[in-house]
């Protein structure tokens, strides 16, 4: 149940092994959203829209929340469709903080999609995305994370993953 995905304060995250993380696709019609990442991790990347669980919060609402900051658009959290949910291992090489050089950290990351209808607002440049429409055939898979190539065609067709 999504009730488990709480995050309860700084002192519960430090003893979870992964991170918590929300991933949403905004569709409309075969067209798909995505946003060029302008800084931070992932910078030079495109991808959905999402980030972290904040203490206190659900994952749909924390989904909603980052689309909203991400693209300028708002969504119930009720009209996001829970597509899946991916397991990530980054290694320190990856951008991700680690000292040893093995597991920097493990990500989980839930993914969701809605409707533009089901959205209100204009898709909006942020300080951190660069939103831009993709037929859903011509995603640029080259320039995203490669593991994309592995899953997101089945998101891309209405799957789950």
């Amino acid at each position: 149940p999504e009730s488990l995905y709480r995050a309860h304060g700084a002192d519960h995250a430090a003893m979870q092994a992964n991170k918590l993380l929300s991933l949403v696709f905004v569709f409309d019609g075969r067209s798909v959203l995505l946003g060029l990442k302008k800084r931070g991790f992932g910078q030079g990347k495109y991808n959905g829209f999402g980030g972290k669980l904040e203490a206190g919060e659900v994952m749909r609402a924390c989904a909603a929340r980052e689309l909203r900051e991400e693209a300028g658009l708002s969504v119930p959290a009720a009209a996001l469709v829970r597509r899946g949910v991916l397991n990530f291992h980054m290694l320190a090489d990856s951008g991700m903080k680690g000292a040893d050089g093995t597991i920097a950290s493990r990500l989980e990351v839930h993914v969701y999609s809605c409707s533009l209808g089901d959205a209100e607002g204009e898709v909006a440049e942020s300080e951190e995305m660069a939103p831009r429409w993709w037929g859903c055939d011509q995603v640029p898979l080259g320039q995203m994370w490669a593991d994309d190539a592995h899953w997101l065609p089945h998101v891309l067709a209405g799957g789950d993953v």
